[in-house]
C-alpha cells in the first residue's frame, strides 16, 4: 500500500493496519526460521548422485533466509509504527495539537507502506522456498 493511499485511512484503520502487520511479521518470521531449520537439516545428509536436488533444497534455503531477513528489516518500521501509535494516544496539549496529530499520522502511514512491503516481500520468498519439498 502507498503511503498516498493510506492517507485516506482514519487512525483506528491505521491501528488495525499495524495490528494486522505485527501479526503477519510474527507468523513470517516464526514460519521462516522454522523452514530454515528444517532445510538445514536436510542439506545435513545429501542424496548421493543427486546433485540437482541438493541444489534445489539449497535454493530453497536461500530463499527461506532471505524471508528471514526480510521480517528482521521490518521490525524497526513496526516498532517505530508502534512508537507513532503510542504518541497519538498521548497528544500535547499546544495549540499545534492538529497539525501535530496530522505529521504522526503521516509519518504511520510512511513506515507501515514501507513494513508492508518488507513483509510482502518476505512472505513471497517463503512461499517461494516452501515450492521445494523436504
Amino acid at each position: 500500500m502507498e503511503p498516498a493511499d493510506s492517507l485516506m485511512l482514519t487512525e483506528a484503520e491505521l491501528r488495525e493496519q499495524y495490528t494486522n502487520l505485527q501479526q503477519r511479521a510474527l507468523r513470517l518470521g516464526s514460519q521462516g526460521q522454522s523452514r530454515i531449520t528444517r532445510l538445514a537439516e536436510a542439506l545435513q545428509s545429501p542424496p548421493k548422485g543427486h546433485a540437482d536436488e541438493y541444489i534445489r533444497v539449497l535454493k530453497s534455503a536461500t530463499d527461506a533466509m532471505a524471508a528471514v531477513l526480510s521480517y528482521h528489516r521490518a521490525l524497526p518500521f513496526l516498532e517505530t509504527g508502534n512508537s507513532l501509535i503510542e504518541s497519538l494516544a498521548n497528544p500535547s496539549a499546544s495549540a499545534e495539537e492538529e497539525e501535530w496529530r496530522d505529521q504522526l499520522l503521516f509519518r504511520l502511514v510512511e513506515v507501515l507502506a514501507v513494513g508492508a512491503d518488507l513483509i510482502a516481500e518476505g512472505e513471497a520468498r517463503l512461499e517461494r522456498s516452501a515450492r521445494v519439498d523436504i
